[in-house]
């Protein structure tokens, strides 16, 4: 009975419920198996609950109303889970959790409160990187959503401030959704475990008890739960994080070939066997796809050995991966299949602007704040970069930005010079809204919200 006890461990472990769960039935014999089956997955869950305590935390922010909103000053209160990625210090959880916050708290499974620093977010995948001063932290196991399987049984785990830890389970329901209209990833685990707001930036684990994915915000519906909770894919958290603490922005892979869905009608005229894969119907010259030999009327079947499903999966991959990696792709032309090698480049998107773009794009100018222009403008002792020149209409002008106005922090960190003004606020050049914290010279302070200009 040892022997096979360790077996059916074995095959949980590794996602094989329906194998384990026949294999139950049909090794005891003298009291129920159903009962045994139970408490064999009930141990399962519990096991991942104990193991997963330490690793979620949970996320409360304040902010403070703007001046033209009712019931402005006062402070509004949210929350939500994250995880702890290292020992670092280091936190993952959703943008949207931390959105326009004054102060991020995070709170330990074991009582103990640090205040948080927002090291970076980034918008196309709703991530947001904290990072508090903390020992004695138990990071998360993280595994990988490549190998996630239809069916496979998960767990949604998040943790509301003031309730403890709080699991759903589910199973996982579609691999790559996408056309939801949440992120600009469109690459998604959907699974049916329902998933509440305050566990939003909480982990999806396997039960290996291995994250394979964030939870985040569903498509905005008018009421109820539709049996749709969506994670992203723990494979793009990975290289979002780890982009975001090493540059404080996220670079993303480019190939440079403007692409179409195969149609059944474009699979029967170019006698393709399927309709998987991207048509290629244009090819950016100097590209890594130019320097691959890829030509128009190519048909992209595999990028770095696997299988491309549709036009999203293909740019999904070719986002994620390292800029000056090299890869390989498999395309079919005049019917006959050709392998293709190439090094991607950095997207476009990606490359920053110089200082004259960045502020006409926000719609002010900044200058550093000298000795002189501290005393005239009664900011002695003071650091940060003064407002001269604000563009009617231009965004700083709707933050309420105003000349003569002292910018001390952006996004929670100072800034005491034009260059780390200009630094700072490219490291969120593909960010919606800016957090600033201003003072003026009537010696009030507050915090402004800046929207950026966003190319399409």
């Amino acid at each position: 009975m040892q022997l096979e006890s360790i077996s059916i461990w074995s095959l949980l472990r590794h996602g094989l419920h329906y194998v384990a769960i026949i294999n139950i039935f049909l090794i005891t014999g003298s009291y129920s198996s159903e009962i045994f089956a139970n408490k064999v997955l009930s141990d399962t869950f519990v096991s991942i609950a104990k193991n997963t305590k330490a690793p979620v935390v949970n996320i409360h922010t304040t902010r403070v109303l703007k001046k033209n909103t009712p019931n402005r000053g006062f402070r509004i209160k949210s929350q939500g889970s994250g995880v702890i990625y290292n020992n670092g210090g280091y936190i993952i959880t959703n943008k949207h959790v931390i959105k326009d916050a004054g102060e991020i708290v995070v709170s330990l499974y074991d009582g103990r409160e640090f205040k948080a620093e927002l090291v970076g977010t980034d918008a196309r995948s709703d991530i947001a990187i904290l990072k508090i001063d903390a020992e004695d932290l138990t990071p998360a196991r993280f595994g990988n959503s490549d190998s996630l399987e239809l069916g496979e049984i998960v767990l949604a785990i998040g943790s509301p401030l003031g309730l403890g830890q709080t699991i759903t389970s589910g199973i996982i329901s579609a691999k790559g959704t996408s056309n939801v209209r949440v992120t600009g990833i469109e690459d998604f685990v959907q699974t049916d475990a329902t998933i509440n707001p305050d566990s939003y930036g909480g982990p999806l684990v396997n039960l290996n008890g291995e994250v394979v994915g964030i939870s985040t915000m569903p498509p905005k519906q008018t009421t109820g739960y539709f049996g749709i909770s969506l994670a992203i894919p723990v494979n793009v958290v990975r290289k979002t994080t780890e982009d975001l603490i090493e540059h404080g922005r996220v670079t993303r892979g480019w190939l440079g070939v403007t692409a179409q869905p195969i149609t059944v009608q474009l699979k029967e005229a170019l006698g393709l066997k399927n309709n998987l894969g991207g048509l290629v119907s244009d090819v950016e010259p100097d590209s890594p796809a130019a320097n691959a030999g890829i030509k128009s009327g190519d048909v992209i079947i595999k990028y770095n050995g696997e299988d491309i499903k549709n036009l999203l999966h293909l740019r999904s991959l070719v986002n994620r991966t390292v800029v000056n990696e090299e890869v390989e792709m498999t395309v079919i032309r005049g019917g006959k299949e050709l392998t293709l090698n190439t090094t991607i480049q950095e997207s476009k998107k990606a490359k920053t602007v110089g200082k004259r773009d960045l502020y006409k794009s926000l719609g002010m100018v900044v200058q550093n704040l000298t000795g002189k222009l501290a005393i005239k403008l009664g900011y002695e002792g003071e650091e940060g970069v003064i407002v001269t020149n604000i563009q009617k209409g231009g965004p700083a002008s709707k933050a309420g930005l105003n000349k003569g106005d002292l910018i001390i922090e952006v996004q929670h960190k100072p800034v005491t010079s034009v260059d780390g003004f200009h630094q700072a606020i490219l490291k969120l050049q593909q960010e919606e809204d800016i957090l600033m914290f201003i003072k003026r010279q009537n010696r009030t302070s507050k915090f402004i919200i800046l929207k950026q200009k966003k190319d399409v």
